[in-house]
């Protein structure tokens, strides 16, 4: 194994300090069930329980899983119940690793610095949502928003002035006194 993916594992191992919590996962994997058909019975049951425990599922919920679980061995994995199917979401989806939640805390400190304290969370989190999720600014193209904003009304920063010019407003006396003009 190399020593990146041994590094995810220790990582990971160390994030759910449950005994063989990865060894227990590899029950749901269809290729590693046994071949005989008793075998295959017996397989697994133990370590979904397992498996629910460690994801702090009711131990209803964790009941009908195994029950699942061992539905779908007899069908060869042809039959996934409800509460399987979100056993297995939820262990497709667990982070291997904090490096997305680290990358977010620093893209927020770029935007909540000293000197923008006061910045409510919705702007935050419209900032952090479009920093993370939008393409780079390189190859993004505001043509089409540009002509959108110009068609609907708007004017351009190059457009020449239109309309009556304003008048210049004449300094009263008290201005004058002052210096103001």
């Amino acid at each position: 194994m190399s020593v990146f993916f041994q590094s995810l594992v220790d990582n990971f191992e160390q994030r759910f300090p449950a005994e063989n919590f990865l060894n227990s996962a590899s029950c749901l994997n269809r290729a590693m069930w046994p071949k005989d058909p008793l075998d295959r019975a017996l397989f697994g049951e133990a370590d979904v329980a397992r498996l629910c425990k460690d994801l702090q599922m009711s131990t209803a919920e964790a009941a009908e899983v195994v029950v699942e679980y061992a539905v779908c061995k007899q069908s060869d994995g042809s039959v996934v119940g409800k509460k399987l199917l979100t056993l297995l979401n939820l262990l497709q989806v667990l982070p291997v690793s904090s490096a997305d939640c680290e990358r977010g805390f620093s893209q927020m400190n770029l935007f909540h610095t000293s000197l923008r304290n006061r910045l409510n969370v919705s702007t935050i989190d419209n900032f952090m949502m479009l920093s993370i999720n939008s393409p780079p600014l390189a190859a993004w193209d505001p043509t089409k928003y540009v002509v959108s904003w110009l068609k609907s009304g708007h004017h351009g920063a190059l457009d020449k002035a239109t309309g009556v010019a304003k008048k210049p407003t004449v300094p009263n006396h008290s201005s004058k006194l002052f210096g103001h003009y």
